[in-house]
């Protein structure tokens, strides 16, 4: 089973916590306050191109939660979040752990603080969030016996 699983390609969705919820609508909000106050003050042309600017970052922040995943890639773990794209092959990762309390507030590609850090190559550190903590670390853990 370990064979045919160091194979396939199997994507891992990060567990995202309600704070980043909250965040996201926190900038709406402030967004969308900001553009009243132009219209008031300066009128509708300015609401128009504030409205890119709105859209553009909410946007962003739901492409972030949405596009967020860890893909076990035959040798390789592929981080995703939103435009950015880690590649760390697996046979390079010397250490999985949980993130500590300092850890945790560093940003990451993870939505959620219930994160892992992951050590690989030449000590370089990345945290992830996967949502089934478990079933990754079982299909990374087989990858990694695969190779051996």
């Amino acid at each position: 089973m370990a064979r045919s699983s160091s194979r396939t390609a199997r994507s891992y969705p990060s567990k995202v916590d309600t704070w980043f919820f909250v965040l996201i609508a926190i900038v709406a909000g402030a967004m969308f306050i900001g553009m009243g106050v132009s219209v008031a003050k300066e009128g509708w042309l300015r609401v128009f191109q504030g409205a890119f600017v709105v859209f553009g970052v909410i946007g962003f922040l739901v492409w972030i939660v949405i596009g967020t995943n860890y893909t076990l890639e035959g040798r390789n773990l592929v981080v995703r979040s939103g435009p950015f794209t880690w590649r760390i092959a697996i046979d390079q990762i010397t250490s999985i752990e949980k993130a500590t309390l300092f850890a945790r507030a560093r940003s990451s590609p993870a939505l959620s603080m219930d994160r892992l850090v992951i050590t690989y190559g030449n000590n370089k550190r990345l945290m992830i969030s996967p949502a089934d903590k478990e079933k990754f670390l079982a299909d990374l853990r087989a990858r990694q016996k695969s190779s051996a």
